[in-house]
């Protein structure tokens, strides 16, 4: 009887451990430049990027989803880079970014728009 315990504690003892390995994004680095790419990088350390990495990311411009991306994998062992172009955005705005971990966690970070986009003319 006391045997049958031992299967369920070594269970739980396998979940709390990769649980306890696993981890939310470090920290987000966002910017913005005056032709309106978004660069974002997402610091998440990762023994292996293939099973453990960042696997969504949504960037929201002032409370309005408008890109959500799926991801597969992780850039490399350490961070996340993803560039988009964010053609609404304008002075004062707030771009949000959240990054997901495939495992567990997540992190958000906000950039507020304090560049004027170059218009075409001016490129």
């Amino acid at each position: 009887m006391k045997h049958s315990f031992l299967p369920i504690i070594i269970a739980m003892l396998g979940i709390f451990i990769s649980g306890a390995l696993a981890h939310p994004p470090d920290s987000l680095r966002l910017s913005l430049d005056s032709t309106q790419l978004l660069t974002i990088q997402v610091f998440h350390p990762v023994k292996n990027p293939v099973k453990h990495y960042i696997n969504k990311v949504v960037v929201d411009l002032n409370g309005k989803t408008i890109i959500e991306q799926s991801l597969s994998s992780q850039t490399d062992n350490k961070v996340q880079e993803l560039i988009y172009k964010i053609i609404d955005a304008k002075v004062k705005d707030k771009i949000t970014v959240t990054a997901n971990c495939n495992i567990t966690g997540r992190k958000k970070d906000i950039l507020t728009v304090k560049e004027k986009p170059k218009t075409e003319e001016q490129k």
